[in-house]
């Protein structure tokens, strides 16, 4: 906040640190403060969970959006340029940075603080990250406007900020080397907090009245070596409704192993640890088959998936979905309501259990390639299954002439069908293309074209996303150069 408010200081601020530090909370925090300070101009909040935020063209305009509706002299200056050019949006990222935001904010004079939070979710293929490359390039321009970055010290990240023209205006604050007993003051008064907490809602158990007990809660804290995550992983771990708090403590308490950095030390155990004791005793590998076609499809959704959109997509039992998650509440949110979305509690869980030298066990590592291969079927079969008229229209009906469109599609089609409309063809470009399952997406897209072609394409035109058509053939034309090199040895 002293960064915000001096003038003095470097326009731009990168908040570094390695996942489960804090950087996210803190940029919410930080947001809703200055928000209230009545300097917060816009933000965006990257996620590789959601489509929309993780494109790096997404940011500049969603933050002139924000700025037009908060302040009306840009916006007057905003609409002006959008007449002009009403493509403006797609264009290049430094034509978006200098036509959306470098010149209605120089000509307006408008101070205030834009946030960006965890840059590194956002797909971008450059050595250099190519939003802090152009940033550094007008940011001299702006010198009413402030921004604050987060993000993980990836190559691309840290390359960007090094770059001549952005280096001297970036000011760093490494969040993961912040003074160790400062922040294992933090986790111990959030630790003390949240278990003091679970022994008052749940007195039937008749916890002892020092539960949990100061030892406790500094091996607990030294386990943790800094990472926030797992602090808040361990907590809801030993809240679970569905077990005895004082055992669930006892097993993370009493395990030997210690932790000192991301990655493959503290909270891949504790991973571990939560998968091994939410299938204790099971046996049968019919449940380790369901789980793996559930767990992988909610890691590796293009967006997150509700119960009931899992069900139609995986052609799984909604009882069954939620038996085989019922005790990863600790890693996952998984409302009561079947209609709302499944997510992971932070991204560092996906990032395990897809790396196979961290997550060991065959049960419940998830190999990308085969899996997407899975995405792609499942959703060919569903969409397989379309009609001419999906949504039994009157004839030459045009969309803005469907009252409800969003609720009739959801009632006709249901939110599997939907999901698997948009992203069929991203999740068969990040398939494998060769063995089984490239013969068994061959097969599956030929039916496709043969059969279904146009009633998708009616979907997507309803969905307002006819654009996406484009986008889906690019994706399959890929996808059958990958095939052809792989059979082949050439392209097609």
């Amino acid at each position: 906040m002293r960064w915000a408010q001096n003038a003095q200081d470097q326009p731009v601020y990168w908040l570094n640190g390695l996942a489960g530090t804090g950087k996210s909370t803190i940029a919410q925090t930080f947001s809703e403060m200055a928000r209230d300070c009545n300097v917060l101009g816009a933000s965006f909040f990257c996620s590789r969970d959601y489509l929309d935020r993780k494109i790096l063209k997404n940011i500049f305009p969603t933050i002139a959006y924000q700025l037009a509706c908060r302040y009306p002299r840009f916006r007057d200056h905003l609409v002006k340029v959008i007449r002009q050019d009403p493509s403006v949006a797609h264009n290049s990222l430094i034509s978006q940075l200098r036509d959306l935001l470098v010149d209605p904010l120089s000509a307006t004079g408008i101070s205030c603080v834009i946030v960006i939070d965890a840059l590194d979710e956002c797909v971008d293929d450059q050595p250099a990250s190519a939003i802090l490359s152009v940033l550094g390039r007008l940011v001299s321009k702006l010198p009413l406007v402030k921004f604050f970055i987060t993000g993980r010290p990836e190559p691309r990240i840290r390359s960007g900020f090094r770059l001549p023209l952005m280096e001297p205006f970036t000011q760093v604050f490494l969040l993961h080397e912040v003074d160790s007993t400062s922040v294992g003051g933090d986790i111990r008064l959030y630790l003390t907090e949240k278990l003091t907490g679970i022994a008052k809602r749940r007195s039937g158990l008749d916890l002892p009245e020092a539960w949990p007990s100061d030892e406790d809660i500094t091996v607990l804290v030294k386990k943790s070596s800094g990472l926030f995550i797992f602090a808040s992983t361990v907590a809801r771990f030993i809240e679970s409704e569905h077990h005895e708090p004082r055992e669930r403590l006892r097993l993370i308490v009493g395990r030997a192993d210690d932790t000192s950095h991301e990655g493959a030390s503290g909270i891949d155990s504790l991973y571990s640890q939560v998968l091994r004791d939410a299938f204790f005793g099971i046996n049968e590998g019919f449940v380790f088959v369901d789980l793996k076609h559930i767990l992988s499809a909610v890691v590796l959704a293009l967006n997150p998936l509700s119960r009931d959109g899992l069900m139609q997509l995986l052609n799984i039992n909604s009882a069954i979905i939620s038996t085989r998650l019922r005790h990863l509440h600790s890693v996952l949110l998984v409302p009561a309501d079947g209609a709302k979305e499944i997510r992971v509690f932070h991204k560092s869980f996906p990032d395990f259990l897809q790396d196979s030298d961290r997550c060991r066990d065959s049960r419940f590592h998830i190999d990308c390639s085969t899996r997407h291969g899975d995405m792609a079927l499942s959703c060919l079969g569903l969409v397989g299954k379309l009609e001419i008229n999906p949504c039994a229209l009157p004839p030459f009906a045009m969309n803005e002439d469907v009252p409800n469109r969003q609720q009739l599609l959801m009632d006709k089609l249901g939110s599997g069908l939907r999901y698997a409309c948009k992203y069929w063809t991203a999740h068969l470009l990040l398939s494998s293309s060769s063995g089984e399952y490239g013969n068994r997406l061959i097969t599956a897209t030929s039916l496709f074209f043969n059969r279904t072609l146009f009633p998708w394409m009616e979907i997507m035109s309803l969905e307002d996303h006819l654009e996406g058509v484009i986008h889906s053939m690019n994706n399959l034309l890929d996808w059958s150069g990958k095939v052809s090199d792989t059979c082949y040895g050439q392209p097609s």
